[in-house]
C-alpha cells in the first residue's frame, strides 16, 4: 500500500504548517498536530487545539472551532494534496490548566 503524500513528504508538509504559525485564528492560544491512523486505518493529520476561555465559552465556541478549521483548511488542502483525513480536538485553557501534566497544545 503506498505512504500518503502527507507523510511520505512530511517535511514539506511540516514547511507549510510552520508558516502558519504561531495562530492561524481568534481565540487560539496555541496549537499543534501529529500524523497518524484514524479509527480506520487511513493517514490523518491530528490538530490539537487550545482556545481562550472567551473562545471556548458556549456562545463562541462554534465561531471559534469553524473559523480553525475553516483557515487551516484553506490553506491546505489535506485531502486532496497530501492524502491526509485532518481531525481537530479543541480544549480551553481553563481544562488544559487543570489536566497541566497531559501534553495536549
Amino acid at each position: 500500500m503506498p505512504r500518503a503524500r502527507g507523510v511520505a513528504q512530511s517535511a514539506e508538509l511540516q514547511k507549510k504548517l510552520n508558516g502558519i504559525m504561531p495562530q492561524p485564528s481568534p481565540g487560539v492560544v496555541k496549537w499543534r498536530h501529529t500524523f497518524g491512523n484514524d479509527w480506520t486505518g487511513d493517514p490523518a493529520i491530528f490538530f490539537w487545539v487550545t482556545l481562550t476561555d472567551e473562545a471556548s465559552n458556549k456562545n463562541n465556541l462554534s465561531k471559534a472551532t469553524e473559523s480553525f478549521r475553516n483557515e487551516i483548511g484553506r490553506l491546505i488542502d489535506f485531502q486532496n494534496d497530501w492524502d491526509l483525513t485532518p481531525y481537530f480536538n479543541f480544549r480551553s485553557e481553563s481544562e488544559q490548566a487543570i489536566l497541566k501534566g497531559e501534553v495536549y497544545a
